[in-house]
């Protein structure tokens, strides 16, 4: 008999928001079993509900009202266990009472807020209640080493172990390339963090009657980079897409740009790698030990550039293969996780 196991997670795909938390998702739903989703996000209306799914908007929720539905939730599902996705301060009390109340849990981390670079921006209170938390945690799993290292810094004595993003490759044909070097981009619009200026004043210094920009994301940046943008006729701006859009759309492009100043992971790079498109990223990303051939590394401005120029000679970029990603081995992972956790 499998284990009931409560997930509760503040990431999750919704009708608002369709690219929110998929990998959130992808991890839950690799496990399979018997499950339920319990979800806290950052939207405002009434619940969004399903089967095994129930999503709360919770701007403007209070700490107390979420740990009364948490705590309601807990009387009428009565999990054998809880995973908690991505850390907040509202997790900290629900798991304190899920203690108290004999159920085990473990956490996923994804957040780049405890990256080593930003560690010190914990301060207080916070970090003590991040200490307690993942200190009493069964098990805290990061995405990535680097992630696993900051945790480390905020909770020594955590148990830690890194399980990595799935990546899935695109269950379609291969779409017809487009007729100039085609660059995409695909994350949140972000300019600071995503650094979407630095890519398209990179890409500005090249030809525009050779290669095409094309962005795919939301955020609160878009109509700036819609403004920017408006009048160049090679730059494309296509809004947020869901997961299953951007998978059928990778291979129409050249090449992946990822940029940010940080990722934990960076799982778009993997995604357009195994849709036969190269990939330009900082080897600094949480995913690097998993690069291989095809990801073409560009730290700085100057590099980026190069590389852009890279890809136009280049030839079609082999297919990627990351079989220790694939939602197989990370849901026997996960399984193997909740067997031995009482």
């Amino acid at each position: 008999m499998s284990k009931r196991i409560l997930h509760v997670v503040k990431w999750y795909p919704h009708p608002g928001d369709p690219q929110n938390g998929v990998f959130v998702e992808k991890h839950i739903r690799s496990a399979g079993g018997t499950h339920e989703v319990l979800g806290f996000l950052n939207f405002k209306g009434q619940p969004i509900e399903t089967s095994d799914v129930k999503l709360y908007g919770a701007e403007g929720m209070s700490p107390v009202a979420k740990l009364s539905v948490f705590i309601a939730k807990l009387a009428n599902y009565q999990p054998d266990l809880i995973h908690f996705h991505c850390y907040a301060n509202d997790l900290v009390p629900m798991a304190w009472w899920a203690s108290r109340q004999g159920v085990p849990y473990l956490h996923s981390e994804h957040w780049s807020g405890l990256l080593p670079e930003n560690v010190d921006r914990i301060k207080g209170l916070k970090r003590r209640l991040m200490r307690y938390y993942y200190a009493r945690a069964h098990t805290v799993l990061p995405v990535s080493s680097i992630l696993a290292d900051g945790v480390r810094m905020v909770s020594p004595l955590a148990r830690v172990s890194v399980l990595p993003n799935i990546v899935e490759a695109a269950h379609s044909e291969r779409a017809e390339k487009r007729q100039y070097t085609s660059f995409c981009v695909v994350a949140d619009v972000v300019f600071d963090i995503k650094r979407q200026d630095v890519i398209l004043q990179t890409f500005l210094q090249l030809d525009p009657t050779q290669f095409e920009l094309h962005f795919y994301g939301g955020g609160p940046d878009l109509e700036a980079l819609r403004s920017r943008t408006a009048h160049l006729a090679h730059v494309f701006i296509h809004g947020r897409k869901t997961n299953a859009e951007i998978l059928r759309a990778l291979p129409s492009h050249d090449a992946l740009i990822l940029f940010s100043r940080y990722e934990t992971f960076g799982i778009t790079v993997f995604e357009a790698r195994n849709a036969g498109l190269w990939a330009i990223a900082r080897n600094t990303f949480g995913g690097a030990p998993w690069f291989d051939k095809g990801c073409l590394q560009a730290n700085d401005d100057g590099e980026l550039l190069d590389q852009m120029k890279t890809v136009a000679q280049l030839g079609p970029a082999p297919k990627g293969q990351f079989d220790d990603l694939n939602s197989e081995v990370i849901g026997n992972r996960l399984n193997s996780l909740y067997k031995g956790l009482n």
